[in-house]
């Protein structure tokens, strides 16, 4: 059996400030600084053969959190960082519904088929984090390891890790910061689900609301 532990990055700047980040290189916040200790406890007794991450730091940070100053070979991936969203990197996301009213339905309501303009679509999401997966199970048979990712690529990969094809993408739940998802695989996909979007280890007053529960409500927190 291979384990695989799927886990978001900590909240980062752009999440505070509710800017869309994708593929920008933010750095993480105030609060996401004591959710790196949140996510170093929670992984100091778990046995670690291997670490994934993508390559943009809000994601570094956190797998270094992961790694807890151990001897753990880590691996930069590049097929796990999060969208390229086009014109919409760097917006806040209140202003992304009257700007893109079109792409900002298809985010809420049909989201395999998002693309804005210079966007990546949803679609090469799905596969790049898909192929990502593949490959890891492929090095790591019978091994314990962590994948450490971003929102939107994270509901791709876990989407196809269930065996569902990305019609079924709305039915995968958005991670929060710092949070843990596990899967457990007998060979390839699809696997078996054990728990998703774990935050217990999380300390509550970090917590931000969801992207979709802040454009209802417009809040931050």
């Amino acid at each position: 059996m291979t384990t695989i532990y799927f886990v978001r990055h900590v909240q980062a700047m752009g999440n505070l400030t509710r800017v869309f980040q994708g593929k920008t290189d933010t750095d993480i916040s105030e609060d996401g600084r004591k959710q790196l200790q949140n996510v170093r406890e929670r992984f100091a007794d778990v046995a670690l053969q291997h670490i994934y991450v993508s390559d943009l730091k809000r994601a570094r940070l956190t797998a270094e959190a992961v790694r807890g100053g151990r001897d753990i070979p880590m691996s930069v991936e590049l097929r796990i960082r999060e969208i390229d969203a086009g014109v919409w990197e760097g917006q806040p996301m209140l202003e992304l519904k009257e700007k893109y009213p079109e792409a900002m339905r298809l985010w809420n309501e049909e989201l395999w088929n998002f693309h804005t303009e210079g966007s990546e679509t949803m679609q090469q999401v799905y596969d790049r984090t898909g192929a990502a997966l593949r490959d890891i199970l492929k090095n790591s048979e019978g091994q314990t390891v962590a994948v450490v990712s971003h929102g939107c690529a994270l509901k791709n990969m876990l989407c196809g890790a269930l065996g569902h094809p990305i019609e079924q993408l709305m039915e995968v739940p958005w991670l929060s910061n710092g949070s843990v998802t596990r899967i457990d695989f007998d060979g390839g996909v699809p696997g078996r689900l054990v728990y998703a979007n774990d935050i217990a280890h999380i300390d509550e007053s970090t917590l931000l609301t969801s992207m979709a529960e802040f454009l209802k409500g417009g809040q931050s927190k």
